[in-house]
């Protein structure tokens, strides 16, 4: 028997659970259920594996929400329907490699965790954390250069006064 999905009079999506169990969920004719090779949710009394288990309707309304064409049911962890954010890990490369040693390992600590935080869920977690491995690439990035230039002033005034460094 399939593993079958079915929505609640709250439009809550559950499942799987195997076809013959349904009613024992609750599961009468006019529940809309799915399972793999549907193209989209239907009445469980218009499939024709389900009608044997259905009990007739109760009081409880049909759920009249319309449906897209295909619904792929969660399963496990649901991915979140924003966009996920951009890591910023090539930044936080290039900021470890050329600019700032120490700033840039943390921007690529905040950049790795991205992508597990989104994967995971934690939609608004990924989003701080993109927003952190940025910052502390740009604090890198400027920190760097004001290195950099005051670097060289230093090599500029000391050789133009005659100073050897070395």
């Amino acid at each position: 028997m399939k593993q079958y999905y079915y929505l609640t009079p709250q439009n809550e999506q559950k499942g799987p659970v195997d076809g013959s169990q349904l009613a024992a969920y609750g599961v009468n004719a006019n529940t809309m259920v799915w399972t793999q090779g549907m193209a989209q949710w239907a009445p469980a009394s218009t499939v024709s594996e389900l009608v044997p288990y259905m009990q007739p309707a109760s009081s409880v309304p049909p759920v009249t929400t319309p449906q897209p064409a295909y619904v792929q049911p969660a399963v496990g962890n649901t991915q979140p329907s924003m966009a996920k954010p951009g890591n910023n890990m090539l930044m936080a490369i290039l900021t470890t490699l050329f600019c700032c040693l120490p700033l840039g390992i943390v921007g690529i600590m905040y950049a790795s965790k991205v992508d597990s935080l989104y994967s995971s869920g934690d939609y608004n977690g990924a989003v701080e954390a993109s927003k952190n491995a940025k910052k502390w690439c740009l604090i890198g990035i400027v920190g760097g250069f004001i290195v950099s230039v005051i670097y060289l002033i230093v090599v500029g005034v000391t050789s133009f006064a005659g100073v050897n460094m070395s």
